[in-house]
């Protein structure tokens, strides 16, 4: 038994001298949120629309463009519609991504010598994309995304319904989408 112990007690005490490790470790340099509306529409035909926040926690000097990627798994679900921006964000583009399958981006590009850049600790609202969704089983779900300062920061879209998702009280779709 002294022995079972003695082990028991080592390795609390490297839990113990490990967990601060763990807990000081870097955050993230960017992050995107991404609220989802539900606009109208039947399944399969369904018009919904992302509102994206975008923050920066880190990046040096600022981030002066963004970019969200659509259908990037190759599944075709989504069709662009339009798009909004936030003052001084007026170059955007939308593209047909090279790999195909129906993928697609809109990209945000205020340039290096912006009017309204997003400082460290500073987060900016305004971009939003309306797209019709034509998947039948699954709402929209997380993207990924890339911010750009002198470098290029990726991440993956943290995603909040705003309302009713377009999908009837009986249908998983949602709840299977959160898992995917």
């Amino acid at each position: 038994m002294r022995g079972f112990a003695k082990v028991a007690c080592v390795l609390f005490l490297l839990g113990v001298l490990l967990v601060p490790e763990v807990g000081s470790a870097d955050p993230d340099a960017a992050g995107v949120t991404a609220q989802l509306t539900y606009i109208s529409g039947p399944p399969g035909n369904r018009l919904y629309r992302f509102d994206y926040t975008v923050e920066n926690f880190t990046l040096e000097p600022f981030i002066w463009g963004f970019v969200v990627f659509f259908d990037a798994d190759g599944q075709d679900r989504s069709d662009f519609v339009s798009y909004t921006y936030p003052s001084g964000w007026e170059d955007i583009f939308v593209y047909s991504e090279p790999e195909g399958g129906g993928a697609w981006s809109v990209e945000w590009d205020g340039g290096y010598d912006h009017p309204n850049p997003i400082y460290p600790g500073e987060s900016l609202n305004g971009f939003s994309v309306t797209f019709v969704w034509k998947d039948l089983d699954v709402c929209p779900g997380s993207q990924e995304f890339e911010v750009w300062n002198s470098t290029v920061f990726e991440g993956t879209t943290v995603v909040i319904l705003t309302g009713p998702t377009g999908f009837e009280n009986t249908s998983w779709g949602c709840i299977k989408n959160a898992f995917r």
